[in-house]
């Protein structure tokens, strides 16, 4: 039996090795893909073709959101595991006992309303409903957004009030007799609305879109051929092409979400046993989870490269527009340098 538990023991440990070498390249590739990716996303949606459809409102949100998270999650990763003294360093302090903290629950709950709201508004924009319809529209995105965001940053404000760094204990803690109730808001509820609540919406709203899309085919096929106006063609083109990119991103996005939300529920209610097949289990499906949690903030990008040529070309156009700008400006300036020589 001992022989069987020091094996066990040394399965555990070597296998415990292996992943934390895989963890220190992969949050590093993470990091590096994430942040291009949304830098990308920033920069494509932020053109007068597309900034003009209510749903690319929500998208460049999202790519804003998901950049920083790159940052105040992965990069912090990178430097707890490259640069422990620095980690250290900042973690034991108030301001990231506070400010950290509450970032760390701002965001992701930030990211999944955007992306929840950007599937309501494609069911409002694909709806046969003219009222629905109208719902879908640039002044509503926007107000929508900054109502999300007020929202978020109201809920989250317990944090740096009651939250505090101990230098007794060395963590950072409720400063309140009510801990239990920040506990649930922190831990149950975030991964209630992150890991449940949020992918209903988009396995719902999704299917609501799926059927919207395949009645509206079937009454085209029904009516007479009509002469339609451009502009209604490019508009129900980027509506296809956004409604795509969306349906992917909402299917991935539930995929890539479940296991780390299920993990972190698995491990806040139940007591593991160290010497267990069921603890060997957990450490691999963490490390595994938490990559997938990261990967849900860096496939946007890639995604809609992928999955949409409107997407494809809007990037096209705007990297060849940035070349042409840029040598215009090394071709004008040896001879602005000329003229002043000539004088």
């Amino acid at each position: 039996m001992s022989n069987t538990t020091t094996d066990f023991t040394f399965i555990i440990a070597r296998t415990s090795e292996i992943l934390l070498i895989m963890d220190s390249y992969m949050i590093v590739i993470l990091y590096i893909i994430g942040s291009i990716g949304a830098i990308l996303n920033i920069i494509t949606f932020r053109q007068k073709q597309i900034r003009s459809n209510p749903c690319a409102t929500y998208f460049l949100s999202s790519s804003i959101i998901d950049l920083n998270i790159m940052h105040a999650f992965v990069l912090m990763q990178i430097i707890t595991r490259y640069n422990p003294s620095l980690s250290n360093r900042i973690y034991s302090t108030r301001t990231w006992c506070k400010l950290g903290n509450y970032i760390l629950l701002l965001l992701p709950c930030l990211s999944s309303s955007y992306i929840a709201f950007a599937t309501i508004d494609r069911y409002f924009a694909s709806s046969l409903n003219p009222i629905l319809r109208k719902c879908s529209n640039l002044k509503v995105s926007r107000m929508v957004v900054c109502a999300i965001f007020m929202i978020w940053v109201l809920f989250g404000l317990h944090i740096p009030i009651a939250y505090d760094y101990s230098p007794e204990k060395n963590e950072c803690i409720v400063q309140t007799n009510s801990a239990t109730i920040f506990i649930i808001i922190d831990g149950f509820f975030f991964s209630l609305f992150n890991g449940a609540i949020v992918p209903f919406l988009l396995s719902l709203f999704g299917l609501l879109i799926f059927l919207n899309i395949k009645i509206s085919r079937r009454r085209v096929h029904n009516q007479a051929e009509n002469i339609i106006h451009p502009t209604s063609v490019i508009v129900n083109r980027q509506n296809t092409h956004m409604i795509t990119m969306l349906l992917v991103q909402v299917s991935l996005t539930i995929l890539l979400n479940a296991p780390y939300i299920v993990i972190y529920l698995f491990g806040f209610f139940s007591r593991l046993s160290y010497n267990s097949l069921s603890f060997l289990l957990y450490i691999i499906f963490s490390y595994v989870a938490r990559w997938f949690y990261y990967m849900n903030y860096c496939k946007t990008f890639y995604l809609n490269t992928l999955t949409s040529e409107f997407f494809r070309h809007s990037l096209r156009t705007q990297c060849i527009n940035f070349i042409h700008h840029h040598q215009i400006s090394i071709i004008s300036r040896p001879l602005f340098l000329i003229n002043t020589n000539t004088r």
